[in-house]
Parts: structure tokens; sequence; C-alpha cells
């Protein structure tokens, strides 16, 4: 194995294949952050052929496995926070590879990993803030943290320096929702994410979506869906 590792350190196709992957790690993360589709996959393909030159001399297809989903993880993970993704949606993508990648893997790792990359560009193209004022952003932004707390109006308009009067006022004008309708609906929109992983109860999801009472969450669920989160989950599980 050494003598072979040798070999390649000679080969200018596996020495450049170096360059390859870091320029297409720069360019996966700029597409994903910038929920690019297209560039976003061909960056992938660039990425794990780099990798499998880098690495194929050393690693059995198992391993090269792990180390692609290592890498692409980490890549990923860095895109969402530089787009501003919250954290509650950066733990998504953790559960996302726990339960779809690593069950589609044996069968076509190929469309696992694109399937992967193309989930985190519509999380974001979900989930991060839009051209809103410097105050709005900072409001959503403190929403977004903390959807598993109790929100309040005063609270966050404490926190903003602003009055609640100005807050409430102000959010509607800019976004057209009350900060009550926006925070049900990021709710929503967050468990039904957590709706499709099937071994998180309704009862947890609830919780992660800050609604203590089993009750109202399935309410505000059926109100913004149209549904049940049980029937959604049932149409939706991966």
């Amino acid at each position: 194995m050494l003598s072979y590792y040798s070999n390649d350190l000679m080969n200018p196709e596996y020495n450049g294949s170096s360059e390859v992957w870091c320029h297409a790690e720069d360019r996966l993360i700029q597409a994903v952050a910038s929920a690019n589709h297209s560039e976003a996959l061909l960056a992938l393909s660039d990425l794990t052929t780099a990798i499998d030159q880098r690495f194929h001399p050393l690693f059995t297809p198992a391993e090269l496995c792990g180390a692609v989903l290592g890498i692409l993880g980490g890549i990923l993970h860095f895109a969402c926070r530089q787009a501003g993704l919250p954290p509650a949606y950066l733990t998504l993508m953790i559960l996302w590879q726990k339960n779809f990648i690593q069950q589609k893997q044996e069968e076509n790792m190929a469309l696992a990993l694109r399937s992967w990359v193309l989930h985190a560009c519509d999380l974001i193209r979900h989930f991060s803030l839009p051209a809103y004022s410097p105050i709005i952003k900072r409001c959503i932004s403190l929403i977004q943290q903390h959807l598993t707390d109790e929100l309040h109006v005063n609270d966050l308009a404490g926190s903003l320096g602003i009055t609640r009067q100005y807050l409430s006022t102000q959010f509607h004008k800019e976004t057209g929702k009350t900060l009550t309708t926006y925070i049900n609906a990021e709710r929503i929109a967050l468990s039904k994410y957590y709706l499709r992983q099937k071994d998180i109860s309704i009862t947890q999801v609830a919780l992660m979506c800050g609604y203590a009472d089993l009750n109202y969450f399935g309410r505000m669920f059926r109100c913004h869906t149209g549904t049940t989160p049980r029937n959604y989950r049932n149409i939706n599980s991966l």
C-alpha cells in the first residue's frame, strides 16, 4: 500500500486532485449558501471526483464513502451557517443525514449526495432572511433562535430596544404578517421538516417547535396545512 501511494505521489493527475478539491469546496460552499442548485451539483461532482482520486489508493470503498460523507457534512454545515440559517435548521441537516443518507448510500450513493446538497439549498432558500430592514432582520433572527421558547412581543421589543407598538407596526409593514402569525408559521414550517423523521414522536416534534400543548400544536398545524401532523407524516416520511 505504501509503495502504491508513493507511486501516486509522482502522478500529476493525482497531485492535481488536491487543487481541484479545494476549488470545488469553495464553489460548493458559495453555491449552497446562495441556494444555487445547478452550480452546487456541478461543484459536488468535481468534489467527489477529486476526493475519489485522492483517497482511492488508501481507502476501501466503505472507508471512502465515510470520508465523503464527513467532508460533505462539514461543507454543508459551513455553507448553511454562512447563509445565516438558524440553529434549529442546522439540526435538521444532521437529522437528514442520519435518516436519509445512511439509508440510501448503499442503494445509490451519488443520488443520495445530490439529494443532500439540494436539501441544504432548499433549507437556505426557504429559511434564510430576506431583504428586510436591519431591525426586522434582528427580530426574525431572535424568533428563529428561540422557536422552542415562549416568545412574547414585549420581550422581543425589549431585546431590540424599541417599543412594542413600533415593532408590531414595522413588522407587519415589512412582512405583511403579525408577529404571532409569523411565529406560528415558522414553527409549523420547522415542524414539517421534523415530522419527516420517523424516529421523532409527534409529541417531541411539538416540543422541539415551541408547543408545550400537543392539542394546540395539532390545531395550529391543521390551520396552516389543512391536515393533521400524523397525516402529514404518513404522506411525507423519508
